[in-house]
Order: structure tokens, then sequence, then C-alpha cells
């Protein structure tokens, strides 16, 4: 068992209507945009799952513009806790189990 939670973000519609005004030739669906699921410290209740959240949540929100639209010009200029909360479905995982023998690997960085 890791000593993280996590948090799963899924894309609502608002986010695929900002998409879609950004990207002329976008035919996706939201049955298309995939959830990411995001390490976070470990926490002890949902109230305090939440503060983790609001704590974090400006690079989630940056980094899910990111992978689908790198033009940062056309990015909300608001990019608020509450923006991001309408803009995206969150559900929190409180244990985290690692069950591959190999060692955990940031690709982003290799």
């Amino acid at each position: 068992m890791l000593n993280r939670s996590a948090v799963a973000v899924t894309p609502k519609q608002p986010f695929l209507d900002w998409l879609n005004s950004v990207e002329a030739d976008n035919t996706l669906t939201l049955d298309q945009l995939e959830k990411t699921l995001y390490l976070m410290p470990d926490y002890e209740d949902p109230e305090e799952a939440e503060n983790l959240l609001k704590e974090g949540y400006e690079g989630i929100f940056n980094r899910e513009l990111f992978a689908w639209h790198i033009g940062q010009k056309s990015w909300p200029k608001d990019r608020s806790f509450e923006l991001f909360k309408a803009w995206f479905d969150v559900e929190f995982f409180d244990t985290v189990v690692d069950i591959v023998a190999g060692p955990i690997v940031d690709t982003l960085y290799e």
C-alpha cells in the first residue's frame, strides 16, 4: 500500500463545449474523454480530501487543459476552483495499492 491517496478527474460537458470552441475540427464526444487518476497525499476524511484538492487543483486543471489543447492563450482566464468543479467530476480514493513489482517511473520526465 502506498502512502498516497488519489483523485480521479473526468471531463464534463462544459469542458467538452470549451474544447469544441477552440478545436474547430473536434469530433469527440463526452464518452471519449478519458478519466485521469492523480496521486495526492493521504487524507483522514472527506473534508480533508476536498481541502487537498483545493490546494492542488490548479496543477490538475492546467494539465487537463494542456492534454487536450496546448494553446494556452485559448485557455479560460478564470481557472477558479468553482470552474474546475463545473468542468470535471472528481472521485476520491483513500487507498492506493501498487501491485506491480517494478519501480514507479514518471514518464513525463524520461
